[in-house]
């Protein structure tokens, strides 16, 4: 027994270790000082894990359909998902102020968020960032027009929870779907004595040894005036032998830029449970880009993610003014990347939602997509055209042509007990 207490308090030691070291999953519930903002604390489990689905045998699979939906921001009963919005500290000319640059700067304050409840996009930002999400692009490189990423076929690999913060290739990736912007500024030695100027590249050598090397020249002294956390962040994003970069000037996306999901999920009847089912496969936050008129017979190509400020003005970089601009042009709705649904749930079962009823029974956001408790209009299926409703039908008929889907998988169902 003595030896069975020793292992779980060296465990939970081992756990309160690690969760100093990173953000902890869920909304802060303790303040500074052991202060509770209400009567007890919410999270009697610290970190949970969502209830497994039920096991589906192969052989009982027999009929299934593939359903491609949207959760609409505009829907009310969607709200739960949507606020409370969170957005960020920004400059036009520096773009947004939040730059983590390493874990612990995931909470800054720059970014503005609920204390005790998100949104979903919150969520997903903070856990990406985090290295808990794997991101899926929504086309491969070699063919972007060929937007065909709820396959799941294209993941951005990560080798490590910290690649945010360690692998430049990999967060150049995630930074290409989750922000608004251009690339840094090179860095540069002016010299003191004429125009000229060099760029700083790094060497396979450390930085300190870098510096050491150019103490002996005073035309260099401006660069030992640059914070030493900074330099040290562009040195390692670079590549050996490339030049190092400030960082970009970029805009995280805000939950107010969100403005729908995209879930692909499949309808199935399991013979042994007897019933008719469906499971969430995939889910893809949409926001707006900026059109790009397409070529005639070509396929228009996605324009640039745009984001929306705290007073719901639309931003976009401007590369000849070097800073964000309020965008009036044409917009486009479409997915910014896809999930994998039973890995979001791990992530999303630790956060809730708020309950109109009473706020000390607060669902989780796990339980909203099990029970059902949002709405969302169908606007693809698998058939054998592999096309859009709104490919063959517009406007209104849009919308009947969603419900006789609906009807038609409703009425297999029936047929099934019909004998």
């Amino acid at each position: 027994m003595r030896k069975f207490a020793l292992t779980l308090v060296t465990a939970s030691l081992a756990v309160s270790g690690f969760s100093q070291d990173r953000p902890q999953r869920g909304p802060y519930n303790i303040l500074d000082g052991g202060v509770i903002d209400g009567i007890v604390v919410k999270d009697e489990v610290p970190v949970r894990e969502a209830i497994a689905y039920e096991h589906v045998r192969l052989a009982d699979y027999v009929w299934s359909k593939r359903v491609f939906s949207r959760i609409d921001t505009r829907e009310k009963m969607n709200h739960d998902l949507f606020f409370p919005v969170d957005f960020f500290e920004y400059d036009p000319l520096s773009g947004s102020l939040y730059k983590p640059r390493k874990t612990e700067d995931i909470d800054e304050p720059t970014w503005n968020k609920d204390q005790k409840r998100w949104s979903l996009w919150t969520v997903v930002l903070r856990h990406i960032l985090l290295g808990e999400l794997t991101v899926y692009q929504v086309a491969s490189e070699a063919n972007p027009s060929m937007e065909d990423g709820f396959s799941l076929k294209y993941p951005i690999i990560k080798q490590s929870q910290n690649d945010y913060f360690e692998s430049k290739s990999y967060k150049a990736k995630v930074n290409s779907v989750l922000t608004s912007g251009g690339i840094g500024s090179k860095l540069r030695i002016y010299r003191s004595v004429s125009e000229d100027t060099m760029d700083v590249i790094r060497t396979d050598q450390t930085l300190d040894k870098y510096l050491d090397s150019l103490k002996g020249d005073a035309d260099y002294e401006e660069l030992f005036s640059i914070d030493k956390e900074k330099l040290q962040s562009w040195w390692d994003m670079a590549t050996v032998n490339g030049v190092v970069r400030k960082d970009a000037i970029t805009m995280f996306i805000a939950s107010n830029s969100v403005i729908a999901y995209n879930i692909k999920e499949d309808w199935f009847f399991d013979k042994e449970r007897s019933m008719l089912d469906r499971r969430i496969i995939a889910i893809a936050p949409v926001a707006r880009y900026t059109y790009e008129e397409p070529a005639p017979g070509e396929k228009a190509e996605r324009g640039e993610l745009l984001v929306y400020n705290e007073y719901g003005k639309p931003m976009k970089y401007e590369s000849s003014s070097s800073q964000f601009e309020e965008y009036t042009g044409r917009i486009e709705e479409r997915e910014m990347f896809w999930l994998y649904f039973p890995e979001l749930r791990n992530v999303m079962v630790n956060y809730y939602v708020y309950n109109d009823k009473s706020d000390s029974q607060w669902m989780s956001f796990d339980d909203v997509f099990w029970k059902r408790r949002f709405t969302a209009q169908i606007y693809k299926t698998s058939d054998k055209f592999d096309r859009e409703i709104q490919d063959y039908k517009y406007g209104v008929d849009a919308l009947y042509e969603a419900e006789k889907i609906k009807d038609d998988i409703r009425k297999w169902e029936h047929d099934v007990w019909n004998f």
